[in-house]
């Protein structure tokens, strides 16, 4: 009966049909308040992953054989082409690291004043290529040491490679190969949290069991964590997939950090490290859904944010969305990574329009540490785009409207309302969005 199981199961996806592709118009797309989103670039060969190099400019692997530099909007340099199915790109230093089908490879010296990389590549990590998860990750932690991931060949079986479905640790030259940590069906993104220096990292669940289960997840990864996968799902339940299928063993495993929607795919994971966003934003995480296949009612297709500045996830909310129009199951793109650029701005690829989305915020933004108090009861205020229209802006502690001494674009010198005391919220609203900070009132 246990083989059965995930035949019978299956059948929830019996009337599935794929998302078909429509026609990509940028006036579909929607953000919060406050946000806008342009086309930045268009990179052929279905761009994945980014990074910022060194010299400021967005890098971005085309899994077509090419890594693309993007200095500026609408300019696009081929860095480096024929190369077998690139995935990510990560710099230490001026090196460039491109993990690829067959493994991890690094240009020496690979930032150019045309961006042109013109040095042969050197060979750290052979790795088999193939399999139902082909991509490769590969980012430096904060130890020094390369982490790669690799995908599983299937929904539900036992890998005669332990490196499938795994996370792997090498030294910098690539030597020194272990097992940083199992059970992860499929982990395509990762990045280490800002404040904590936690590694998290993205899992995408098997097939065959339904439009909701298993949930897709976020892991904190720790060092020779098992995390479930293929007889554990989610928090800790087990899946009887059939011979020879372990599901007693999930009590010993890790639980999600936080659990997402089913068979949405997330594929890139980074944290929100820029100054261009409100303050409210940093250290959160952006994960970019490349959206379902096989689900009876279609989600993903948009990028998300997951609330986690303080270290911990605690609620996830739309960022930029409208690629999927549940009513004609159709989608206009694909988002895959988002990450802050040197500017601030988000950057997101789109692997099936080839675009790169540069969203930016345009609300009002309260400058960190920009709340100062002068006097008793009396605190300026600091940062950009406060004040456009004097009548649609109003500035609130804790709800309470506070009576204004002086209003500029970058300024608002306030009165805090009498009788509050400790934590206290401050907001600053205006026509296009609201931005808040907390200061602490003895």
């Amino acid at each position: 009966m246990r083989g059965l199981l995930v035949f019978l199961a299956a059948g929830a996806f019996a009337q599935a049909q794929n998302v078909n592709s429509r026609t990509f118009r940028l006036e579909e797309l929607k953000t919060p308040p406050g946000f806008e989103v342009s086309v930045y670039a268009r990179v052929n060969g279905s761009p994945r992953l980014m990074t910022v190099g060194p010299n400021g400019v967005l890098y971005v692997a085309a899994r077509g054989g090419s890594v693309a530099a993007i200095p500026t909007a609408n300019r696009v340099v081929i860095a480096r082409s024929g190369l077998s199915g690139p995935h990510s790109v990560t710099f230490r230093g001026n090196d460039l690291y491109v993990a690829q089908n067959d493994g991890l490879i690094v240009f020496r010296n690979a930032v150019t004043e045309d961006l042109v990389i013109r040095g042969n590549p050197e060979r750290l990590v052979t790795f088999p290529s193939g399999g139902q998860h082909s991509t490769r990750t590969a980012y430096f932690g904060p130890d020094g040491k390369i982490y790669f991931t690799a995908g599983s060949t299937c929904n539900f079986c036992v890998e005669a490679d332990q490196r499938r479905a795994a996370m792997m640790r090498y030294e910098a030259d690539g030597s020194g190969e272990t097992i940083f940590a199992r059970g992860l069906r499929n982990s395509v993104g990762f990045a280490w949290h800002p404040a904590t220096g936690e590694l998290w990292a993205l899992d995408h669940g098997g097939d065959g069991l339904g439009d909701d289960d298993p949930p897709e997840e976020i892991n904190v990864i720790r060092e020779s964590g098992d995390y479930g996968w293929p007889d554990c799902r989610a928090a800790q339940r087990g899946v009887n997939w059939g011979l020879p299928a372990r599901p007693g063993r999930c009590a010993e495993t890790l639980a999600p950090e936080i659990e997402m929607q089913g068979h949405s795919a997330p594929l890139g994971l980074s944290f929100y490290t820029g100054e261009q966003f409100p303050i409210s934003w940093s250290g959160d995480a952006l994960v970019g859904f490349h959206g379902s296949w096989n689900r009876t009612q279609p989600s993903g297709f948009k990028v998300v944010r997951v609330r986690a500045s303080s270290g911990r996830a605690t609620g996830i909310e739309d960022l930029l969305w409208g690629f999927l129009d549940t009513t004609t199951r159709t989608r206009s793109g694909r988002p895959v990574h988002a990450v802050t650029g040197a500017d601030g701005a988000v950057y997101v690829s789109d692997d099936a329009t080839g675009n790169i989305y540069r969203v930016a915020y345009v609300g009002p933004r309260i400058a960190p540490g920009g709340i100062v108090r002068v006097a008793p009861r009396i605190y300026e205020l600091y940062g950009t785009n406060l004040v456009n229209d004097d009548a649609e802006f109003g500035l609130y502690a804790n709800g309470i409207l506070a009576e204004r001494l002086y209003t500029s674009r970058g300024q608002v010198n306030f009165i805090l309302p009498e009788g509050l005391t400790g934590d206290i919220t401050i907001s600053v609203k205006n026509e296009k969005a609201v931005d808040e900070a907390v200061i602490q009132v003895e």
